[in-house]
C-alpha cells in the first residue's frame, strides 16, 4: 500500500474531526479549515490509490497505455468529484464522476488488451512446444515431407502441363463430391 494512501486517510480523518469540532464550537473558520484538510487528505489518498493501481499493473507483466491513462482519468475524476462535493458544486461533482467512469472503462479496456496479449503469448508457447515435441517424436517426418515436396516440385518443372491437367481433374472431382451430381 502506497504511503500516500495512509497519510491521505489520516489527513482526511483529521480534517473531518477538525471540521466537526469547528461546527460544534460554532467556529466557521475552523469548520472551513477542517473541510479543506479533509479534501487534501482525500486527494492524497486517491493519488496513492492511483499509484498502487499503476504499480500493480506493472507487476503483472507490462502495462497497456490505456491502463495508465485510464487510471489517471479515474483519479482525476475522483479529485474533481471530491472538489465539487467540497465546494457544493453539483455540476463539477457530476463531471468528476463522468471522468472517473470514463477512466475506469479505459482502464478495463487496457486490462482486456493485456489479457488478450497474454493469451496470445501462451498460445505461441504451446505451439512451439508442440512443434518441438513433434520433431523429437517423429524425427523422420520433416525429412520425408521435404523429400516429397522436392519430388513434386521436380515433376512440376519437368511436366507442367501434366501437373495442371491433374490439378484440374482433382478440382473437378472435389466439386462433384462437395456439390453432388445435379
Amino acid at each position: 500500500m502506497d504511503e500516500n494512501r495512509i497519510t491521505g486517510t489520516a489527513k482526511e480523518l483529521g480534517g473531518k474531526a477538525e471540521g466537526k469540532a469547528g461546527e460544534l464550537a460554532g467556529d466557521r473558520s475552523m469548520e472551513a479549515k477542517g473541510a479543506v484538510n479533509e479534501a487534501k487528505g482525500t486527494v492524497e489518498n486517491l493519488y496513492g490509490r492511483a499509484k498502487d493501481a499503476v504499480r500493480d499493473a506493472a507487476d503483472h507483466g507490462g502495462v497497456d497505455s490505456n491502463r495508465v491513462s485510464g487510471a489517471a482519468k479515474e483519479f482525476g475524476g475522483k479529485v474533481q468529484g471530491a472538489m465539487g462535493s467540497l465546494v457544493g458544486d453539483s455540476e463539477t461533482q457530476a463531471r468528476g464522476k463522468a471522468n472517473e467512469v470514463e477512466g475506469s472503462v479505459e482502464n478495463l479496456y487496457g486490462q482486456a488488451k493485456d489479457a488478450v496479449r497474454d493469451v496470445a503469448e501462451q498460445a505461441g508457447d504451446l505451439a512451439r512446444d508442440a512443434l518441438k515435441q513433434g520433431r523429437e517424436r517423429y524425427p523422420d517426418a520433416e525429412r520425408a515431407y521435404r523429400q516429397s515436396a522436392d519430388t513434386v516440385s521436380q515433376y512440376a518443372k519437368e511436366a507442367p502441363l501434366m501437373v495442371a491437367i491433374m490439378a484440374g481433374a482433382i478440382g473437378y472431382l472435389l466439386a462433384l463430391v462437395i456439390h453432388g451430381r445435379r
